[in-house]
């Protein structure tokens, strides 16, 4: 009899740890109800897809979104501007004339100049996402992601007297999309969260990270974002 006892005692406690470690690994993934092959949720950082497992629908375990600061910035490709100072090596050759000798210091203040048109034109860690006459003064446009434009997951771009600004359209709480409330914030319709249209700041939660902003260019009458 004891013997039975101790099997049932072994099987009980065996339950409760599996029970636990299911509830551990819930955890890592988004609370809201994966509907569709192919659904793609922003959840803590990660990006999480729709897949279908033993017959049943269910988040798969996410990928990282690539960070920020791994994007390198426009303005630091204008490198070849080093090339054209050392091309000046034809100086050596004036000298036997000893009055167009100022001749090679006037070509070579020029030729600094095609450096600002690396600047001009936009990286290639750049994508274009919309054109500027899509998004005029005092409007909030959703960019949605897929072949169209690039993008693995939906941004909204927003302009007002401050500019044009680039933010994360989905909450990080729970993946719905936030929508713009009228008075320069951004709700999210799901749970409540709140965020700042400046910067995509945290007002209210319960989502615990802000909107990711990014960096937006906007020039010959196209926008591209930095992702």
């Amino acid at each position: 009899m004891s013997i039975r006892r101790r099997e049932l005692l072994v099987g009980l406690v065996g339950a409760v740890l599996s029970f636990i470690a299911d509830g551990a690994v819930a955890a890592d993934v988004p609370k809201l109800k994966c509907t569709r092959v192919g659904q793609s949720i922003i959840y803590r950082n990660q990006k999480f897809t729709c897949v279908k497992k033993g017959g049943k629908l269910v988040w798969d375990k996410g990928v990282p979104l690539p960070a920020k600061s791994t994007t390198p910035s426009p303005s630091a490709t204008p490198t070849p501007s080093a090339t054209p100072s050392a091309t000046p090596t034809p100086s050596a050759t004036p000298s036997a004339t000893p009055t167009p000798s100022p001749t090679p210091s006037a070509t070579q203040s020029p030729t600094p100049s095609p450096s600002a048109s690396p600047s001009a034109s936009p990286s290639k860690a750049q994508i274009k996402v919309a054109k500027s006459s899509d998004v005029p003064a005092n409007s909030v446009k959703l960019i949605s992601a897929g072949a169209n434009t690039g993008l693995i997951f939906p941004i909204l771009l927003l302009r007002d007297n401050d500019g044009l600004r680039a933010l994360q359209a989905e909450c990080p709480h729970a993946g719905y999309i936030v929508k713009d409330n009228g008075a320069g914030q951004l709700v999210c319709p799901g749970h409540n969260s709140l965020f700042s249209g400046k910067d995509g700041a945290l007002l209210r939660g319960p989502s615990t990270y802000p909107l990711e902003r990014y960096t937006v260019t906007e020039t010959g009458g196209e926008i591209f974002v930095t992702i």
